[in-house]
């Protein structure tokens, strides 16, 4: 007598994604108190990993590309001022700000992926900091498109301005006739929309960390996470963001060395918001593969 028979096993058609652990907070339920102890604790934790990390940083992040501007001047010194070399000056110049755009992008994200990891009780050791090497290509791409945009708002206004209240001008106008024909007109202008680009600004402000954080999010995508994330929620994060603004200006007065410490305590601040915040938005539920999911 045969057996009966057993249809096999079908595989599930979606895999399960790591989600890492839930944050405590959520943006219904938090105040400043409880952001800085979460912010606070894991501060203390992991300070030497923190300052290793900002030291690396002065050395790669901020060094490289100064040593790069220096010799790109001091090669357009020794050739001259000649239009054979102009192409070459250029070319130098070119990769200077890209290798400055890729430097912040590792930096920019490491810094977050370690403060992330540090805000859910994971160790956030340096190895975090280059955790986010394949999404160097998302941080360029979403600071082009956010560039792009503020240049399509900022150039209409400009432009109105400068027709109405400078008008045709030649290479022999001197800027200062320029500048007093227009000065007032944009201070005027930058004053009332002023309320617009500060709503705007804290808007995106979690796009990059939503970025690291989020790997099924593309560049696009985290900045519209980060404006419904923000939400709501805009008066919290300007008071948030100009506490951790003190923060920093208060290390950078103690003679620089200070910002190795402040510098870290005004991340995870702002990361400790961010995690709040998104719990509880109308955002879809992260996919924390290269933040959380890995150990070190």
């Amino acid at each position: 007598m045969e057996p009966p028979y057993a249809p096999p096993p079908q595989p599930s058609p979606i895999e399960a994604r790591p989600t890492g652990p839930v944050f405590p907070l959520t943006r219904n339920d938090y105040s400043l108190a409880d952001l800085l102890s979460r912010a606070s604790e894991a501060w203390s934790r992991d300070l030497g990993a923190w300052v290793l990390a900002m030291v690396l940083y002065m050395l790669i992040g901020v060094g490289v590309p100064m040593m790069l501007g220096f010799f790109t001047g001091l090669f357009s010194g020794l050739q001259g001022g000649g239009s054979d070399w102009s192409g070459v000056r250029i070319g130098l110049e070119a990769l200077v700000q890209v290798a400055q755009l890729v430097l912040s992008a590792i930096f920019t994200l490491g810094f977050w992926a370690m403060a992330l990891r540090g805000l859910h009780d994971q160790p956030a050791r340096v190895g975090a900091l280059f955790s986010q090497l394949s999404k160097i290509w998302k941080y360029i791409l979403q600071s082009l498109v956010i560039v792009l945009g503020l240049f399509l708002i900022i150039t209409p206004i400009l432009l109105i301005i400068f027709l109405a209240f400078v008008g045709p001008v030649d290479r022999s106008t001197p800027m200062s006739e320029i500048w007093d024909s227009a000065g007032r007109p944009l201070a005027i202008a930058f004053a009332l929309g002023a309320p617009v680009y500060i709503y705007a600004i804290l808007g995106i402000v979690f796009a990059q960390v939503e970025l690291a954080f989020n790997d099924d999010a593309g560049p696009i995508e985290a900045i519209i996470h980060s404006w419904r994330i923000a939400r709501g929620k805009r008066w919290s994060i300007l008071g948030v963001s100009f506490i951790a603004g003190l923060i920093m200006s208060g290390s950078l007065m103690l003679c620089g060395i200070g910002v190795l410490f402040g510098a870290p305590f005004a991340t995870l601040l702002i990361g400790a918001l961010y995690l709040a915040l998104r719990q509880g938005a109308d955002v879809p539920r992260a996919n924390t593969a290269t933040t959380l999911g890995r150990r070190y």
